[in-house]
């Protein structure tokens, strides 16, 4: 006979729990649905975190949308949940496929969606029951997964500052390969300033030499001012020489902080100093050199188009091509309140301080006469010219009728 299936008590899925909470961030009633699953012993009451799945990504995000890490720490460790930053990147992979058409710096900017990732990933089987101390020990790092060593080294340089306090041997063993000294951030601007520079030169000068990703940043901030110098797309010459200029003056940033930190100590070396100072000259004048043969410096250049982008030169461009806009309205400034009142004050100083003879009396009057009998005439020819364009004006309004 065939056995009969017993009805046990095998609990309900997550998601067709029943049942109502309220959130103690917003203090709204909600479905139990709407609140995350949580294994920690701290929330075995109704196997639910305090905080609502709206609260929980609401409440780390900035006004721009883009997440507030520290924020998403405290959280996760309030909540007792797992933090992994190869996690994150996964979920802002994932954000990136479905939105394709965004550009990578505008992805940061969908916090909400990849939070909403996130708390997906760390739901899955091999997650779900893990703490964020669980976390904390190793490394919030996955140690077991299918990156390769490049894919390892770009989640570290990404997201290396939310584990900055974590023991580095742990970081080796998930990529032996890693130099995390520091992290860097590219922002906004560093970013379209390597596209920049790549765009011109058509690839990237310093993918294989050896830089750090802070100093390639600096390199390419560098090189990025250089690219807009007339010529350079053309000249492989010039390419090659901006290139190597920009790696020279990483150098000299070097040098200069290396001379910086030694002189701060209470005992200078002087001969370091010295040193580092001559090796510092060496590279400025391999700089200059390169900029004199190439004719890249406006020192050199004779081609050289210095100040044109000034606000004058540009002033004197508009203003010798006609634009109207630019012409500054003397007559209203002229007549206006403020500069009455300045023009009486400034004559009643002058006649104050002013102690003439009869002779200078004589040439000013002489002057005042002529001034007046120009503006005179002047003034008679405007009232002719107004007179004129006056029956013009009433000439073209009878003819409209």
């Amino acid at each position: 006979m065939p056995r009969t299936k017993s009805a046990g008590t095998k609990p309900l899925p997550a998601n067709k729990q029943k049942g109502k909470k309220i959130c103690s961030c917003c203090s709204k009633e909600k479905k139990l649905t709407d609140f995350y699953l949580s294994y920690s012993p701290m929330y075995s009451l109704d196997k639910r975190v305090p905080v609502c799945k709206d609260c929980c990504k609401s409440s780390i995000l900035n006004t721009d949308g883009t997440i507030n890490y520290d924020k998403l720490k405290e959280l996760l460790r309030s909540i007792d949940k797992p933090l992994y930053i190869d996690l994150i990147m996964s979920s802002e992979q994932s954000v990136a496929k479905e939105n394709s058409y965004l550009e990578d710096e505008e992805i940061q900017y969908h916090g909400k969606e990849i939070l909403q990732k996130y708390f997906t990933l760390i739901a899955m089987r091999q997650d779900r029951a893990k703490s964020y101390s669980d976390s904390e020990r190793e490394g919030f790092l996955h140690k077991n997964n299918n990156r390769n060593s490049d894919e390892k080294n770009k989640i570290l340089n990404k997201y290396g500052f939310l584990i900055k306090n974590v023991d580095k041997s742990k970081i080796e063993q998930y990529a032996p390969d890693s130099q995390l000294s520091e992290t860097v951030r590219w922002s906004k601007k560093d970013k379209q300033n390597m596209k920049y520079a790549i765009s011109i030169i058509g690839y990237d000068p310093f993918e294989d030499v050896g830089l750090s990703e802070s100093d390639r940043k600096y390199c390419f901030n560098i090189l990025a001012g250089y690219c807009d110098t007339d010529g350079i797309a053309e000249d492989g010459h010039k390419i090659q020489g901006v290139i190597e200029m920009s790696m020279l003056y990483c150098q000299c940033k070097k040098i200069t902080e290396a001379m910086n930190i030694e002189l701060s100590n209470d005992d200078v070396d002087d001969k370091k100093v010295q040193k580092l100072s001559s090796s510092k000259s060496t590279l400025l004048s391999s700089i200059a050199t390169i900029a004199k043969d190439n004719n890249i410096a406006s020192n050199y250049n004779k081609n050289s188009k210095q100040g044109q982008s000034s606000l004058s030169s540009k002033m004197k461009e508009m203003a010798d091509n006609g634009f109207q806009e630019i012409q500054v309205n003397l007559f209203d400034i002229k007549t206006s309140e403020a500069f009455k009142q300045i023009d009486k004050i400034s004559n009643e100083n002058i006649a104050n301080q002013l102690t003439l003879d009869n002779s200078e009396y004589s040439e000013i009057v002489k002057e005042q006469r002529e001034t007046l009998k120009v503006q005179e005439q002047k003034i008679d020819e405007l009232t002719e010219e107004n007179r004129n364009l006056k029956n013009k004006i009433i000439d073209l309004e009878n003819r409209k009728r």
